[in-house]
């Protein structure tokens, strides 16, 4: 978590610094440990700012929403800590969770 940590500080010095880095991280999303899942996905976050490549980006949004979703099926504490860090995703990234959460009414 530390080293995603400080990943997510890192200021890539272009977009393809940023990919690297993006790819290294993409796999963490499948990660048993939450602190771990949520971790990466800050990190990618801090990454898609510096790509201008819009078709990258959307693909990797594409790749963080299951492993958002999962994290709602935890603990009940994991869960208030995952609807927090998916409310600031979404504001940052509305289109995320389009496909993967339905509200029914």
């Amino acid at each position: 978590v530390f080293i995603l940590d400080a990943l997510a500080d890192y200021t890539p010095s272009g977009a393809s610094d940023a990919e690297k880095v993006a790819e290294r991280v993409l796999p963490r999303l499948q990660h048993v440990n939450s602190a771990v899942v949520l971790s990466a996905v800050k990190t990618l976050l801090r990454m898609m700012d510096a790509v201008s490549n819009e078709d990258l980006v959307r693909a990797w949004c594409k790749k963080m929403a299951p492993p958002l979703v999962t994290l709602l099926g935890a603990e009940p504490e994991v869960q208030y800590v995952a609807l927090r860090n998916i409310n600031l995703v979404v504001q940052k990234r509305p289109a995320i969770l389009a496909n993967d959460v339905k509200v029914c009414a």
